[in-house]
């Protein structure tokens, strides 16, 4: 384990970071449609457009659902016109019926009004004979209201026959049968697969007579123009960065370097490193990155230019939110203690608070440490150099085994 003096340095003011490249678009093709390939129009490294077509699957079946698709389409459009006509005819009969029944009310009146005679003038041995003739021929009220219950039920017979429930029901049927129709029409659409986008094939996984399942990616489509580096920073790093920051990224594998800009900073930390993703999209590139490439990415800051407290990367943990280094103040001993850090360089932390300069920090072998863990130095002399060498832990001789791995 080795220990290092707290000290002032001037940073430089650029940060370096390490990411990967990622693909300026990416895309897993699958079938939308079940069944055996029939043709396949590319192969790995093409380069296609949008629109192209990819690879095409048999038909037959969503063939056969056309043609049923329409056939009940055919049905529903043959329901709509029957019910049309049979409503047609119901109401000719009715408005018939509600006729004859208004004339027989009609009758019925002009009877009754017939009857009714003025006997005044008629002499009255005569009277008797006379009214007996009337009332054999005057309607009776059973008649009357019989001819009126008629006339209602007539109307009401019209009034049925003038609805349109037959009609939009058998309307409504058509309506789903040419739907029916056309998503028969769209599955054979899909047996050819087109790209959804520009790019190069890459992946292809698929021969001609086989099975496409639309859980299964039969290609990908990679889109290299404006590829992206992905970095992590820290809390720290936050305050230097900002969307649209031109950056320089370097590609050891090529020893090349390209321009860059900052296109996304993450609001959301990762939830198992706690680091913020960025984004970086490179404007100058050729055919010779490709996905996963390690990338340094080198940023300029104005926030880290002047002398300040450092601590050597390797001696800082950060862990469960915290940000702390192990202390020695005796050389005995080790503190573990917290520290608010506000820059990172290659080498160095920036320290806000927490630490002082001349103190000892313990820059390697620091995980096996735990707050309180005594050590030994070798030379038996506190050490005066930046770096010394000491000992491995010393277990407390009255912390128990299990106890020591706890505080670990």
């Amino acid at each position: 384990m080795e220990l290092s003096q707290i000290t002032e340095e001037m940073l430089a003011n650029e940060l370096k970071l390490t990411g990967h490249i990622m693909a300026g678009a990416h895309m897993a093709i699958l079938p939308m449609l079940q069944g055996e390939i029939k043709a396949i129009h590319v192969d790995n490294g093409d380069t296609v457009e949008r629109g192209d077509s990819l690879f095409e699957i048999d038909a037959t079946d969503a063939e056969l659902n056309i043609s049923q698709a329409r056939a009940g389409l055919d049905a529903a459009e043959a329901s709509l016109t029957s019910a049309k006509n049979m409503r047609g005819q119901s109401i000719k009969q009715a408005e018939m019926q509600l006729e004859q029944a208004q004339n027989a009310n009609k009758m019925i009146a002009e009877a009754e009004s017939a009857v009714e005679m003025d006997l005044s003038d008629v002499p009255e041995e005569l009277h008797a004979v006379l009214e007996s003739v009337v009332a054999g021929n005057m309607p009776t009220e059973a008649d009357k209201q019989q001819a009126k219950a008629a006339v209602k039920q007539a109307e009401m017979a019209l009034e049925q026959a003038q609805a349109t429930d037959q009609i939009k029901a058998a309307e409504a049927s058509v309506k789903q049968a040419e739907i029916s129709v056309q998503m028969a029409e769209q599955q054979k659409k899909y047996a050819v697969v087109k790209a959804p986008m520009s790019g190069q094939v890459t992946g292809l996984n698929a021969m001609v007579g086989e099975m496409a399942s639309p859980q299964n990616p039969m290609l990908q489509l990679v889109q290299m123009d404006h590829p992206i580096v992905e970095v992590n920073v820290n809390e720290s790093m936050l305050p230097n960065l900002e969307v649209g920051q031109e950056v320089v990224v370097h590609i050891r594998s090529f020893n090349q370097t390209y321009e860059g800009k900052i296109t996304y900073i993450s609001l959301l930390p990762s939830e198992q490193s706690r680091s913020y993703p960025v984004e970086i999209e490179l404007s100058n590139t050729d055919s010779n990155l490709r996905v996963g490439m390690l990338a340094e990415v080198l940023i300029d800051t104005s926030s880290a230019n002047t002398e300040q407290t450092v601590v050597p990367v390797n001696a800082v943990i950060q862990q469960n939110n915290e940000t702390f280094v192990y202390v020695t103040t005796d050389g005995e001993s080790v503190e573990r203690r917290l520290i608010a850090v506000n820059n990172e360089t290659a080498e160095w932390f920036g320290v806000e608070s927490g630490l002082e300069v001349g103190e000892y920090v313990v820059v390697r072998g620091s995980h096996q440490l735990y707050d309180g863990a005594l050590i030994n130095v070798r030379n038996e002399v506190f050490p005066t150099n930046n770096e010394q060498e000491v000992d491995d832990v010393v277990e407390n001789e009255d912390s128990s085994d299990e106890d020591t791995k706890g505080n670990e």
